[in-house]
């Protein structure tokens, strides 16, 4: 037991206690740095004047509340709708909850599990768009953050003929995504007597193509840097690709690069 003494119960180094046995100071000691090899322990100090406490920190530490948040429609198109809600969720775990902020405005805590939601409109229907929780009990956070991103729309696409290619012809195609960028790949593409098309916005660079993986330089720029009024009614920059030769039967592959 002397042995288990010295660990547990560490001496004042000038042995203060003022019992007359061999153990010197028996006052419980947590502020020491864990030395055990064990992953996320090693070096804790887990505080504490008994074993109690330090037993509590180290095996029961406590749990930050916890934080969810969604929003609607978080990939939208230029120029579509600005509005949007917010549904948040904060959970205690160990301790009351103490605080919330909600997109930059405080929410009265009840202590315990809440939820609610909270509405308004992005300042513009184009870029990206932020928002954030926050939920703390006093000496733990967490935070969660969304993201809304109006995104141009690209076509890869076919049509039946390869000039006086309309904002209402575009529109009519199929073949369309909301994008970050031009690069994609597809297999069995086109096809069908038609000429392949692809509408793609200014801002995503001049793409090149490859076909059945060689270079296809064989292609028309039918409009260039020209203004395209999208199903919103936003006016998106774009280049109007269509590639000089009808294609009978599909590509076996195609990339835009």
């Amino acid at each position: 037991m002397n042995t288990v003494k010295t660990k547990i119960y560490q001496p004042s180094e000038n042995g203060t206690g003022s019992g007359t046995g061999s153990g010197g100071d028996l006052s419980f000691n947590g502020e020491r740095p864990i030395s055990r090899e064990v992953i996320g322990l090693k070096g804790v100090t887990p505080t504490g004047s008994n074993l109690k406490t330090v037993m509590e920190n180290v095996l029961y530490p406590a749990v930050a509340p916890d934080a969810a948040l969604t929003v609607n429609d978080p990939v939208r198109e230029i120029g579509a709708s600005t509005a949007y809600t917010l549904n948040w969720t904060v959970t205690k775990n160990t301790n009351p909850i103490t605080g919330i902020m909600v997109d930059g405005i405080a929410v009265t805590p009840t202590g315990v599990s809440q939820s609610g939601t909270r509405s308004g409109n992005f300042p513009a229907a184009a870029g990206s768009f932020a928002k954030a929780i926050t939920v703390t009990d006093g000496s733990q956070s967490n935070t969660k953050s969304v993201t809304v991103k109006f995104l141009a729309r690209m076509w890869a696409s076919n049509i039946n003929k390869k000039t006086g290619i309309t904002d209402a012809d575009i529109l009519a195609l199929a073949g369309s995504e909301l994008r970050e960028d031009r690069f994609r790949s597809f297999t069995n593409f086109g096809g069908g007597g038609l000429y392949p098309i692809f509408v793609v916005p200014v801002a995503f660079g001049m793409p090149a193509f490859n076909v059945n993986g060689l270079t296809n330089t064989d292609f028309t720029v039918v409009r260039s840097n020209s203004p395209f009024v999208n199903a919103n009614g936003a006016t998106v920059m774009v280049n109007v690709i269509v590639f000089n030769n009808i294609y009978n039967s599909p590509l076996n592959s195609l990339a835009i690069v």
